[in-house]
């Protein structure tokens, strides 16, 4: 049962290390218009890394099979994948270990096997460093102070941050100015608002399913980034354009050079800040023409790359 949970979350991030690469390749197309769409983009990623199966489509772009790795592969003769893109197939096949009739167990199975123990052991060290960091955080906050509502003041914390599921709560700095913490607060309560620190949640412990896969990662932390990047000019947008160099300041005040690889807490300073101060300083409110293109043209990627190539959808019975 193991081996076939493991093959078909190797078929999913085969998959969706397409669609990563067409999200980064769109950001840079999209790289004049609000970063709420890009952000939106990496759905599908997190669509195609979580559901085994989709629907077909005559407009999918995805240039490989949804499934190139069968659940009988361990059982064939000669095994073989079949990804739909021919010099791939030819590398990997001819690097497949024949069936052995005489051995009581295939070559295949064996690798499958090694493969999938790695692969729980793998998802075991990143959840237990997470939760260790976690632990370690709240200790640190145990002499945090109410401010107001949900929102908690620290001596111990060098930026900003929301932690929590259900209950989040927004712990600030002690040393922040009034000017500041109203639009950090801010900051912090779109990110509640839009239920930031649920998908990162979500985000971190699908990066655990597919830790071997580097554009995973990849994705990980430029969807972290442009989450933060569209918080920024949500709170530009709401402020004025007047707040932009003292919320730059704070951004450089506040960063952290420590990326968190964990799904909480949803950190201020967190991710690239030279480009997210570059990105407030050029923020402009998009027109409406602009903004309606945009949310055209990002419905057309979304679909043409949620869907499968027709008759390529292959139903997984241990998963679905």
């Amino acid at each position: 049962m193991l081996d076939k949970i493991f093959l078909q979350f190797l078929n999913m991030s085969f998959t969706a290390s397409f669609v990563i690469v067409f999200v980064l390749f769109a950001r840079l197309l999209l790289k004049k218009v609000p970063k709420i769409f890009p952000y939106a983009l990496w759905s599908v990623v997190l669509f195609r890394l979580i559901c085994p199966f989709s629907f077909e489509s005559m407009f999918s772009l995805l240039p490989t099979k949804a499934q190139p790795i069968s659940q009988d592969i361990v059982y064939m003769q000669i095994p073989q994948i079949d990804t739909g893109i021919t010099y791939l197939n030819n590398a990997v096949n001819s690097i497949l270990p024949a069936a052995t009739p005489q051995a009581s167990v295939n070559p295949l199975q064996i690798w499958i096997f090694i493969g999938s123990v790695l692969w729980i052991v793998g998802i075991a060290i990143l959840l237990i460093y997470s939760f260790t960091t976690l632990v370690f955080l709240a200790k640190k906050l145990k002499t945090s102070i109410l401010f107001r509502d949900n929102i908690f003041i620290s001596p111990n914390i060098a930026t900003p941050f929301v932690i929590g599921i259900f209950s989040p709560k927004i712990y600030i700095p002690a040393n922040l100015s009034n000017t500041e913490r109203e639009y950090i607060l801010l900051h912090e309560q779109t990110h509640i608002k839009r239920l930031d620190h649920i998908i990162k949640l979500l985000s971190f412990f699908v990066l655990c399913l597919h830790w071997f896969n580097p554009l995973v990662w990849v994705g990980f932390f430029v969807s972290g980034k442009d989450m933060e990047m569209s918080c920024d000019e949500t709170v530009i947008k709401k402020l004025g354009n007047e707040v932009k160099k003292d919320y730059s300041s704070s951004l450089l005040t506040l960063a952290t050079s420590k990326r968190i690889v964990g799904g909480t807490p949803l950190a201020f300073g967190e991710g690239d800040t030279k480009g997210r101060i570059k990105n407030v300083l050029n923020y402009k409110k998009p027109s409406f023409w602009i903004i309606f293109m945009t949310v055209v043209v990002c419905t057309i990627m979304a679909v043409c790359f949620l869907t499968n190539p027709i008759n390529d959808s292959v139903l997984n019975p241990y998963l679905v």
